[in-house]
C-alpha cells in the first residue's frame, strides 16, 4: 500500500546552508525521503506540527547549535517530545561539551557532526540515521501486518458463502497489500464452484474498494473476458519482471492442486517501506486462507446437503413411526379416562406404545422401551411393533406372557439373520396389558418393566420378569415370561412406562430415581387424567431445568371404569 515518504528535517539560521543540505539529502536518499528546512528552531516545530497534521513521519533532524532564539541542544530537546521516534543529529562547529551532553541526555542525540563537514561524512551519518529508522518503522509494520494478517485469516476461515468469502478477500488485501485493481479466477468443478471476480480501489490508498463478483454459467461472455486477462497479465510477468504485477495461484493444500489465480497491479513500483518479497508473501499467505476456506465452504455446504437429506430421511422415519403408532383417539375410546405422555429425546424415538383390540373381547396396551433413541431406537421400534402385532393380529395370542414369548423369539430371529455372527446387543424392555371385557379381569406381564396398580389409595408394583425382548437366551433359557392377573375395581389407576422419566438427569442431582418418580405417581394419581399428564410435564421441566433431555420418556396412564355388565362405560 502506497505510503507518504519520510521526512528529513534541515533547520539552521543560514539559508544557504539549508540550501546544501536539501541539495546533499535529496541526491542521496531522495528516492526515500523527503527534506524538509527551517530557519531556526521556532519556525521547525512550527513545520513539525504541520507535517504530523498531514500524516507524515519525521525520520531525521540536522539542526545547528547556535541559532538565534532556541540552541540546536534547546531545539533538539523539544522536538523530542513532539517526535520521540526521530534520530536527531547536531551539526556545530561551536557546540559546548554541555550542550552536546544535554542533546544526548534529554532527546536522544544520535550524533554530532562538526563544520565545516565533508559531504560524504555527513551523508553516511544522515543515510546510517534514516535507514535506523526505516529498519525499526519495518519492524512496527511486520508487527502490526502480522496481527492484520492473523486477525484477516480468522476472518475469511469463519466465512461460508463464497461470494462474501471473495470480497473478504479481495478486502484483506487491500488492507494489507494494496493494489489499484485485483483480478481472480477460480474453477472447483468438484464442488460446483466456477467464477471469475475483480475488485477496483476507489481511492488512492485503496482502502476503499469496488468488487464484482462474476458466476461462469450466469454471465460466460464477461467470466470468459475476465479469465483472459488474468492470463495475459500471468504470461507478461512470467516473460519480464514487473513490479507492478502480483501474482498467486490459489491452492489446495492437501492435493497441490491450483484452483486459479489472483492477479494484483499496484500504482506503486518501489515500496520504500517493504521489500518485494515480504509483499508476495503476504499476498501468498492471504491466498493460502483463501484456498483453505474455499475448501471448508464447499465441505459446508456439502455437509448442509448431506443435512437436509438425513433430516428428510428422519423426518419421512419419523412419519413411518408415526403411522405404527395407534392414534390417542383410539386409546381413548376404548380407555376414556386415559392419557400418554410421549416424549422423544429425537425426531424419532426408541420408546413408543403399542395398542390392539382382539374379537371384542380383548383390549391390549404396550409400553416399550427399545434399547438406544434416535434413529437406532426408531428402527428397533418398528421390529418390535410389528413382532407385537404378529403374535396378536396373526398368532391370535392373548395371555401377556405368551406374547412377548412370541416377540421375544420373532426379534432375536430378525436379528440373528442380520448379525452375521457377531454378539447382539439390542433389544426390548416392555409392560404388556390385557384388559378382558367378559370376566373385567386385567393380566399384566413385562420385560424388565414394572405396571403400577392403585387400588383404594395403596401402590403396588407389579414387577415384571427380570429379562429384556432379545437378551441371551442362553442365560434367560429358564427364566419364562409371567403373567400376573388382577382383579381391579372401578377407578383403579394403572401405569405404564418406560425408564425415561425416573433416568433424566436433574440440576443439582445425576438422575431423579425410581423413588422420587414413584412418590410423584402417588401424588398425581388421584387427579383428573388430564390434569396428571400436566403436572408430570410440568414437575419434569422443573427437574431437568437447563439440562437436555436424557433418553426417551413415555408415561400411560389408565382409569379402570368396567361395569357389572363387563362393558366399558363412557
Amino acid at each position: 500500500m502506497p505510503i507518504k515518504k519520510p521526512v528529513i528535517l534541515c533547520v539552521d539560521d543560514e539559508k544557504i546552508i539549508l540550501d546544501s543540505l536539501q541539495e546533499q539529502v535529496l541526491n542521496r536518499l531522495g528516492e526515500r525521503f523527503e527534506c524538509e528546512v527551517a530557519q531556526g528552531g521556532e519556525e521547525a516545530l512550527e513545520l513539525i506540527e504541520e507535517i504530523q497534521t498531514d500524516n507524515q513521519d519525521i525520520a531525521v533532524i540536522i539542526s545547528d547549535q547556535l541559532m538565534p532564539g532556541l540552541k540546536g541542544d534547546e531545539f533538539l530537546i523539544a522536538a523530542h517530545k513532539k517526535v520521540p521516534e526521530a534520530y536527531k543529529i547536531l551539526l556545530t562547529g561551536q557546540a559546548t561539551l554541555d550542550a552536546v551532553r544535554n542533546a544526548i541526555n534529554h532527546a536522544r542525540l544520535y550524533r554530532y557532526v562538526m563544520k565545516p563537514w565533508r559531504e560524504d561524512d555527513l551523508m553516511l551519518t544522515v543515510e546510517e540515521a534514516a535507514e535506523a529508522y526505516l529498519q525499526k518503522i519495518r519492524l512496527q509494520m511486520y508487527t502490526r501486518l502480522l496481527r492484520d494478517i492473523n486477525n484477516l485469516t480468522q476472518k475469511l476461515s469463519g466465512e461460508r458463502e463464497i461470494n462474501k468469502l471473495i470480497e473478504k478477500y479481495f478486502e484483506s488485501l487491500a488492507e494489507t497489500v494494496g493494489f489499484t485493481s485485483a483480478k481472480i479466477a477460480i474453477d472447483y468443478p468438484q464442488q460446483g464452484i466456477s467464477l471469475q471476480a475483480m475488485a477496483n480501489a476507489l481511492s488512492a490508498y485503496a482502502k476503499k474498494i469496488q468488487v464484482q463478483v462474476l458466476d461462469a454459467y450466469a454471465d460466460p461472455e464477461k467470466a470468459r473476458q475476465l479469465r483472459v486477462e488474468i492470463q495475459e497479465a500471468i504470461e507478461q510477468t512470467m516473460l519480464e519482471e514487473n513490479a507492478n504485477i502480483l501474482v498467486a495461484p490459489i491452492r489446495l493444500q492437501q492435493s497441490a492442486r491450483d484452483l486459479g489465480y489472483v492477479v494484483l497491479e499496484r500504482s506503486e513500483v518501489v515500496d520504500f517501506l517493504r521489500e518485494q518479497r515480504e509483499i508476495q508473501n503476504t499476498l501468498q499467505t492471504l491466498t493460502s486462507q483463501l484456498a483453505i476456506s474455499l475448501e471448508n465452504a464447499a465441505l459446508y455446504h456439502t455437509i448442509l446437503e448431506q443435512k437436509k437429506e438425513l433430516e428428510d430421511s428422519i423426518a419421512y422415519a419419523r412419519r413411518i413411526q408415526r403411522a405404527l403408532i395407534p392414534s390417542e383417539e383410539i386409546i381413548r375410546y376404548h380407555l376414556p379416562e386415559s392419557f400418554i405422555l410421549y416424549l422423544p429425546k429425537a425426531v424419532v424415538s426408541g420408546d413408543f406404545y403399542w395398542f390392539s383390540e382382539q374379537g371384542g373381547r380383548y383390549v391390549y396396551l404396550a409400553a416399550v422401551d427399545c434399547t438406544g433413541h434416535g434413529v437406532p431406537g426408531a428402527f428397533m421400534s418398528v421390529l418390535v411393533s410389528n413382532a407385537l402385532s404378529y403374535a396378536v393380529n396373526e398368532m391370535g395370542v392373548s395371555d401377556p406372557a405368551g406374547i412377548l414369548q412370541v416377540v421375544d423369539a420373532q426379534v432375536r430371529e430378525k436379528l440373528q439373520s442380520q448379525s452375521q455372527g457377531e454378539v447382539i446387543q439390542d433389544g426390548a424392555e416392555m409392560a404388556v396389558v390385557q384388559i378382558d371385557l367378559q370376566s373385567g379381569e386385567v393380566f399384566v406381564a413385562g420385560a424388565k418393566r414394572p405396571v403400577l396398580h392403585y387400588s383404594g389409595g395403596q401402590r403396588q408394583e407389579i414387577p415384571p420378569t427380570p429379562r429384556a425382548i432379545a437378551d441371551d437366551p442362553e442365560l434367560f433359557r429358564n427364566v419364562p415370561f409371567q403373567s400376573h392377573r388382577i382383579r381391579p375395581q372401578p377407578g383403579d389407576m394403572f401405569f405404564l412406562f418406560s425408564d425415561g422419566y425416573p433416568d433424566q438427569e436433574g440440576q443439582e442431582r445425576p438422575r431423579m430415581g425410581t423413588r422420587r418418580f414413584y412418590e410423584l405417581i402417588d401424588e398425581v394419581h388421584r387427579l383428573p387424567l388430564h390434569e396428571q399428564s400436566k403436572v408430570l410435564e410440568q414437575r419434569l421441566r422443573e427437574w431437568k431445568g437447563d439440562i437436555p433431555q436424557t433418553d426417551d420418556i413415555l408415561i400411560i396412564g389408565f382409569r379402570y371404569q368396567l361395569s357389572r355388565s363387563a362393558s366399558f362405560s363412557l
